[in-house]
């Protein structure tokens, strides 16, 4: 299997980047899982999770003989442990807060846990996706030594190779159970590897424009689904020009979205009105939308105070960073020449992802093609866009709007599924409204496969949840 870059991270309690979040998954397992395919809530670790009528009392109910990947016992202490060490300030997750609203956990028997939180909190099944560790490791951070929970077992790893075996003890049986890992950094030696016949799949790491040459052989199956995640610009609020949210909103009108995701992704991309993709609960049709409109672009740009300059002088200069993943850099670059035909100066950089992530967290940039990668829980939005992130870790875009914030703390409290959708529109017409980030579109995940390396005579099903998980069940 061909990935695009290396995980960063495997301990899912410091997981950030994408591929980190795709492995750890693989070697660690939750109370619950995302089904690959409806992207519901699913029991994995656990039997079943009851919760009271009150909604703060979860109890989930363990399964029989659950063990880790070097034999050892898997039960409810581990999982204390688990939660508990996430929240401890001297582990440093930031996913801390996260899971501060529990008040307590207790372990009745060694197939028990009860978690009792400080007040409704709707994401809450969501956040018990959380994967296990050992007892022992809690107060340590995982490297490529990890024992995990889930349904592979980490054998070997280099900077460039991972080999996972299939858990022969796992609850549920592993369809593929070798997985070897290849990273390959570049885009057309992916696809050179995978025309050579020494790759068996290739799992979203396919460049867009070079999915067709597949799709005309007879050795290969592609399959394709609309993902859970959205490409977006973010914005540094507090960055010269971009304070102004007329300028923001000028940039949004300066793209030409349409053109730019139909070259880049043919018809295995969807326009983005909002962060929620279209097939999810949450999705908001009617927001405001900036369409390609230069003229209206060039009008806001003069009334923030950024005039039309003469001969060769721009508005404004302005920085766009990037990974270094080639399709990347290529929409950058699309971008800085379409802004730069309504005055502005632009420079694209491009970063590998855990020094891009570090300056964004730093708040080191002005703008940031990025993407949220995977939306299940509407409560996303709180994580990337709340004022109340704190002094220590403010959120990226430097943005505070107390409208948000309470459009995003109803959502979390609600129980019904419509009290929820009108909070998160309301949240999302503020952004849209006052665009800390601008989306642009949601890309659909992409998986080319070798024919035959799935079920005989079926293609690989494209997973929904833009994860590997797929391959173990």
């Amino acid at each position: 299997m061909l990935l695009p870059s290396a995980p960063i991270e495997i301990d899912p309690r410091f997981v950030l980047d994408a591929q980190g979040l795709r492995v750890s998954r693989l070697i660690f397992s939750g109370l619950v899982s995302i089904d690959p395919y409806s992207l519901d809530v699913l029991p994995e670790l656990a039997e079943r999770i009851d919760v009271d009528p009150s909604g703060t009392r979860y109890t989930a109910t363990l399964r029989a003989g659950l063990t880790f990947a070097d034999g050892s016992a898997l039960d409810a202490d581990d999982v204390r442990a688990t939660f508990e060490s996430i929240r401890s300030p001297d582990l440093g997750s930031r996913f801390a807060e996260t899971y501060a609203r529990i008040e307590r956990i207790e372990t009745p028997d060694p197939l028990t846990v009860i978690f009792v939180i400080d007040g409704p909190h709707a994401p809450f099944m969501t956040d018990l996706e959380l994967p296990i560790v050992r007892s022992e490791d809690r107060g340590r951070h995982l490297h490529l030594e990890a024992v995990g929970s889930g349904p592979y077992a980490l054998a070997a790893a280099t900077e460039r190779a991972m080999t996972l075996e299939g858990r022969s003890d796992y609850w549920r049986p592993v369809s593929h159970p070798h997985l070897r890992l290849l990273v390959v950094r570049d885009e057309s030696t992916r696809a050179l590897r995978m025309l050579s016949g020494s790759a068996d799949v290739a799992p979203f790491a396919i460049a867009p424009l070079l999915v067709p040459s597949f799709e005309e052989d007879a050795r290969f199956d592609v399959v394709s689904a609309p993902g859970p995640g959205t490409a977006y610009l973010a914005f540094q609020t507090e960055a010269g020009a971009l304070f102004d949210v007329r300028v923001r909103r000028a940039l949004g009108h300066a793209i030409d979205r349409v053109a730019l995701m139909h070259s880049k992704f043919g018809e295995r991309a969807e326009l983005a009105c909002g962060f929620i993709p279209t097939a999810h609960w949450a999705y908001v049709g009617d927001l405001p939308n900036l369409d390609f409109d230069p003229s209206r672009a060039r009008a806001l740009l003069d009334e923030a105070g950024y005039p039309d300059p003469e001969g060769d002088a721009s508005r404004f200069a302005v920085r766009i960073r990037t990974s270094t993943d080639r399709t990347r850099a290529a929409i950058a670059r699309a971008i800085a020449a379409m802004w730069r035909d309504v005055g502005i100066d632009v420079e694209v950089g491009t970063s590998e992802v855990a020094s891009l992530l570090s300056d964004l967290d730093a708040g080191r940039f002005e703008v940031a093609l990025m993407t949220l990668p995977e939306v299940f829980e509407p409560h996303v939005l709180h994580w990337f866009f709340a004022s109340s992130r704190g002094e220590d870790r403010p959120n990226r875009f430097r943005f505070r709007s107390a409208p948000l914030d309470a459009a995003l703390e109803r959502g979390r409290v609600a129980v019904a599924r419509e009290d929820r959708f009108a909070a998160y529109a309301e949240a999302q017409r503020v952004l849209a409204r006052e665009l800390p980030a601008l989306p642009l579109w949601h890309e659909h995940v992409v998986v080319v496969s070798r024919v035959g390396i799935s079920r005989p005579g079926s293609a690989m099903r494209a997973p929904s949840d833009g994860r590997l998980g797929f391959l173990s069940r």
